[in-house]
């Protein structure tokens, strides 16, 4: 059975850095929609080399089952997530299901080569994605 989309996500770039701005909780079908919606920009930032995400989480943080196993599948596709060397999650402290964001990202993006990191606020994770950006070119 198809669901429509449920949670809210919206995309941008700058520099080298994806960011996403997102309230769920989350569905496959919103999933689905958001890998397609997205492809190109990856595709882009993994051919000119490192490069970050920032996914700021506001409401709720809750994934379906199945939407978080699409999201490995997509984290795995060498094609548009090579060279993401870092992924930070905004979640203010209020956020239902903040609580396992730690326990349930970190090891999805350390199996895409990525480091991990959760935040309150998105000053000090774009200092860090950058930081680690910049490392990673060897600057």
């Amino acid at each position: 059975m198809t669901m429509r989309p449920h949670g809210y996500r919206e995309i941008w770039t700058e520099g080298r850095i994806f960011f996403s701005r997102n309230s769920g909780p989350f569905n496959l079908e919103l999933f689905q929609k958001a890998g397609e919606e997205s492809r190109a920009e990856r595709i882009r930032l993994t051919k000119s080399g490192p490069w970050g995400s920032i996914a700021i989480v506001n409401d709720n943080v809750m994934f379906t089952p199945d939407a978080l196993d699409l999201l490995r599948r997509n984290l795995a596709d060498q094609e548009r997530n090579a060279n993401l060397v870092a992924a930070a999650f905004v979640v203010p402290p209020e956020t239902e299901g903040r609580l396992f964001c730690e326990g349930i990202f970190s090891p999805i993006y350390a199996g895409a080569g990525a480091e991990f990191r959760l935040f309150e606020t998105l000053e000090p994770a774009k200092t860090w994605v950058t930081g680690m950006i910049e490392s990673a070119a060897g600057r």
